[in-house]
This record gives C-alpha cells, sequence and structure tokens, in this order.
C-alpha cells in the first residue's frame, strides 16, 4: 500500500502521525510525509521519508505569538491551499493508494478528496473539540479564506486518536492512546517525583505558569524535573528540590514519575496515563482542546485541573490531593493497563489498509489541480 501522510508542526499533533507512520511501513507500506521544514529531523530520525512544504505556508509552532496573531496564524495554516499544491505534486510524481491529512488542515482535505484517492483525516485528540472550532469563529475566518472546514465529512474516514471514552460517543473509530516509545507501568519512588511539562509551542503566560509551579513545590518533599519546552530555562528561578531542562524524553522520566502537571495537550496527557501516571493539567489557551483534556481527566478520575492562573498554594494543594488519592491513582492504573495493551498504531494503520481498499484508489491520472 502506498501512503501519502500530510502532517503540519502542531507539537503534540506529530507523535501519533510518526506512530503510525512507523508502523505502516513496519507493515511493509510505503509511506511518504509531507511537512514543515522544522518537522524534518525528527521525521527523519524515525526513519520516514520526508518531503518539505514549499508552496504552502511555513510555520514554527515554538515562535512567540500573541493570543490574537497566534490564533490568526493558525487560521491561516489550517486555510492554506498551498500545501495542498505540494502534496498533489508528489502524487504526480508517484501514485497513493490512501492520504492521510491532519484534520485541521482544512485547506488540504477537500483538494485532496477530489483526487479520488481515499483520503482519512487524521484526528488527534478529541474530535467533539475539532468538530466546535469547524463550526465555529475559527471555521468562519476558515471560510472566508476559502477552505472548507467541514470537508472531512467526505473522507473515506476520519480516524481518532484517543480513547472512546475521552468524549460523548460517537460513531468515527477511536484507535486508544497511540505509543509513544513502549510504555511500561510506572513504579512511584519512596520520594515522589513530579514531571511538570508543558508545550513545545509557545502561549503567553507560560513561562509565568511554569514559576508558579516551581514556586509551589519548593518546599515540598518532591523531587521535580521541568522540561521547558517553548520556555527558555534560564528565565525560571528553579528551586533545590527541581531540576529544569528544555527537552528530554519523556520515556526516561515516566517510569519513575508520581504525577505529571501538564498544559492539556492530547500527546502529553496519553502518555503519562499510558505509564499509568495521574495528570494535573493547566491549560495554556482557553481556544486549544487542553481544557476539553482537561475535563475528560476529572471525567474518568485520572487527574484534575486548575486554570494557569492558579496560585502556587492552590497548585501545591492540588498536587498533595493527586498524590494522596488512592481513587485517582487507580484510575490512572487501569488506563495505564488498557492502554498497553494494545498500540492504538495498530488500529489506526489497519483501519487505513480498509480504507483503501475503497474503489476510488486512483492513480496518477486522478491527480488534477
Amino acid at each position: 500500500m502506498r501512503v501519502l501522510l500530510v502532517t503540519w508542526d502542531g507539537g503534540g499533533n506529530l507523535p501519533p502521525t510518526l506512530g503510525i507512520a512507523r508502523e505502516l511501513v513496519r507493515r511493509g507500506d510505503r509511506v511518504r510525509m509531507l511537512g514543515h521544514r522544522i518537522q524534518q529531523a525528527v521525521i527523519e530520525a524515525a526513519g520516514l521519508e520526508f518531503h518539505p512544504i514549499q508552496r504552502g505556508r511555513d510555520y514554527v509552532s515554538a515562535e512567540p505569538r500573541g493570543t490574537v496573531g497566534g490564533v490568526l496564524g493558525l487560521v491561516a495554516l489550517f486555510a492554506d491551499r498551498g500545501i495542498a499544491d505540494d502534496a498533489l505534486e508528489l502524487l504526480k510524481q508517484e501514485a497513493a493508494d490512501v492520504i492521510v491529512v491532519d484534520c485541521l488542515l482544512w485547506g488540504v482535505t477537500g483538494r485532496l478528496i477530489d483526487t479520488g484517492i481515499p483520503v482519512v483525516s487524521l484526528v488527534h485528540s478529541r474530535a467533539d473539540f475539532f468538530d466546535r472550532n469547524a463550526h465555529g469563529p475559527l471555521g468562519l475566518l476558515a471560510r472566508l479564506r476559502g477552505a472548507d472546514p467541514l470537508a472531512s465529512r467526505r473522507a473515506a474516514l476520519r480516524l481518532i486518536t484517543t480513547r472512546a471514552d475521552f468524549e460523548p460517543p460517537r460513531a468515527d473509530p477511536h484507535t486508544g492512546f497511540v505509543w509513544q516509545g513502549t510504555p511500561v507501568a510506572a513504579v512511584p519512588q519512596a520520594l515522589p517525583e513530579v514531571l511538570v511539562s508543558f508545550s513545545t509551542t509557545s502561549f503567553p503566560g507560560q513561562a509565568a505558569a511554569l514559576q508558579r509551579v516551581l514556586d509551589a513545590l519548593a518546599d515540598e518533599q518532591v523531587q521535580v524535573i521541568v522540561t521547558s519546552g517553548a520556555v527558555d530555562p534560564a528565565t525560571l528561578r528553579a528551586p533545590a528540590n527541581a531540576r529544569v531542562v528544555r527537552y528530554k524524553d519523556h520515556s526516561e522520566l515516566l517510569p519513575r514519575a508520581s504525577l505529571v502537571v501538564g498544559h492539556g495537550g492530547h500527546a502529553t496527557t496519553a502518555r503519562a496515563l499510558a505509564h499509568g501516571v495521574p495528570v494535573l493539567v493547566m491549560p495554556m489557551h482557553p481556544l486549544m482542546d487542553q481544557p476539553a483534556i482537561g475535563l475528560a481527566l476529572e471525567k474518568i478520575g485520572a487527574g484534575m485541573s486548575l486554570p494557569k492562573s492558579a496560585s502556587p498554594s492552590r497548585i501545591l494543594a492540588a498536587v498533595r490531593q493527586l498524590l494522596s488519592d488512592e481513587t485517582v491513582r487507580a484510575a490512572a492504573a487501569r488506563i495505564g493497563v488498557e492502554s498497553r495493551a494494545l498500540d492504538g498504531a495498530v488500529t489506526a494503520a489497519a483501519l487505513i489498509a480498509q480504507a483503501a481498499g475503497s474503489p476510488s484508489v486512483a492513480s496518477t491520472k486522478n491527480v488534477r489541480s
């Protein structure tokens, strides 16, 4: 099976995409990935063939942006039809049996569906959140730019890479969590280890929120490790019980962790839960999926949410509660056991293969610009 996979530099959207791409290659499928240049090193390090976006809008998620500028920049990216031009050029060079497209690339999805090649819309968080965006102000702004935010309704498949209990019931298939590495059951240490990890995407107020977490835990009997992502570690004051690094592979940290304090990114949250670790969510942006992920965690009993403006005393109280609440820890452990039973990438690859088997499998003569 020949697969063209179209993605973008959105941070948490890449881990499930990479996991599925690797599983397709493992099955013997031919996979090409189209994405932003900044993604090249990570994608190629995963052993995948990378092609840079050239006609489409460039984007680097870690660049600092204000709230309004950040939203408008994302809308421009989501509505960008130039990325579709890049995809169509790759299809002219080599045919594909199925195209997998990030669900937020609204300007791409409809044009690629029109090729007649089966298209899979890859949903990397709660689908209900993305549906609300498509029907809301972001969708309206994208329509004004000529994109169709609802084009994925015509796709051969909408593939949701989360647990079904993370959102209200729906007909689209859920794969469960796609592994990042091979998760194992976390073994909490005598001195609890708390992993603090906010987004690799820059959001207003993110550095201040990280500092409040460090201040909250400064005198607590815990060991804190902060992966600061978009925030320069030099701008943070680390207490004696904390270590701050910009990046570190969480697969080295989660097997020992007792708690994750995160921003509610689906990828970070899923990775923590796959290890059976509870999560305290502090959403960095109200228009992202982060508040919805926090609500999902509270619903299934595996964590809780606080606003990013929460005071150090409130953060400390939440951390103490989550470290001591056996009900929460048991819920996270149960989800970990279920998540480790099957990599969601295996389910996703099988469903993509089914979609590719539809009657509209195309050759180069189907491709039109």
